[in-house]
């Protein structure tokens, strides 16, 4: 095993369009919410020079979302599913996080030029972000890089046509808080301040968030957003969303004034 400061005369390769020599290192890649076009000229620029395609998986076997959506362009890549299982518990959470960080940082170690794909945006509510924060904590010495991705929200405001937030406007945006009072007491202060809310993670808490927003009079003036960017999306009026069951990847945009149904 070769150290991260002796890996230049380890490793090396050309890239036959740029010429640029590639050297080891680990690139954060976000991949956007959904839709294979939205990614950037960044993104696939780094995915095809990598020599290793990194992705997270919830279960050893299963298909990963972000390696769906870069699907494209890792044909003929060598590719490295992640475990990032889908669970609460914090301490099993630190250990799946430090057990990543470990299997890129030796992949690096190796020669590889790594990506590690990030659906969305790599440093929004994203496993990434740890992964970022323990090697450069852990492994200083370890080429580190982050591509930036399009939000779920900032692609559902384009598809509805709706501005996110205008002059002297705020946006806040938040995960769905887990409490009912949390909730009521941030749309308390919405409805009283010149604020844009969007609210991630939705998932199974939207019957009693529709019911909050019932309550408050606010199903009009929102937007619910499920799996943006696939196929199977669902962009809609919130007041028409009866189904009281909505994936994990769905959103709320709530405006005071419901410009996007004008």
């Amino acid at each position: 095993m070769v150290c991260f400061k002796d890996l230049k005369k380890y490793f090396s390769f050309s890239n036959s369009r740029t010429k640029k020599v590639l050297e080891p290192g680990l690139t954060l890649v976000g991949v956007g919410p959904g839709d294979p076009s939205l990614l950037t000229f960044a993104a696939v620029s780094a995915i095809k020079s990598a020599s290793l395609v990194a992705y997270p998986v919830a279960k050893i076997g299963s298909e990963g979302m972000a390696q769906k959506i870069a699907y494209e362009f890792l044909k003929g890549k060598k590719c490295m599913p992640i475990l990032f299982p889908m669970i609460t518990e914090i301490d099993a959470l630190k250990d799946a996080w430090a057990e990543a960080s470990s299997q890129l940082v030796e992949a690096v170690r190796s020669g590889e030029n790594v990506v590690l794909l990030c659906q969305g945006d790599p440093s929004l509510y994203a496993t990434s972000s740890y992964i970022l924060h323990l090697i450069s904590m852990n492994y200083p010495m370890c080429p580190l890089k982050v591509i930036p991705g399009i939000s779920s929200f900032n692609a559902a405001a384009a598809i509805a046509k709706l501005p996110l937030s205008l002059q002297k406007e705020e946006l806040l945006v938040s995960c769905v808080p887990d409490e009912h009072e949390a909730l009521d007491l941030m749309l308390d202060d919405f409805m009283t301040s010149r604020k844009v809310l969007v609210l991630l993670k939705l998932g199974k808490r939207w019957e009693w968030v529709r019911n909050i927003l019932e309550q408050k009079k606010l199903l009009d003036n929102t937007l619910f957003v499920q799996r943006v960017g696939f196929p199977d999306q669902l962009i809609v009026q919130a007041n028409d969303m009866k189904e009281l069951n909505a994936s994990y990847f769905s959103l709320l945009i709530i405006r005071k004034r419901p410009t996007f149904f004008d």
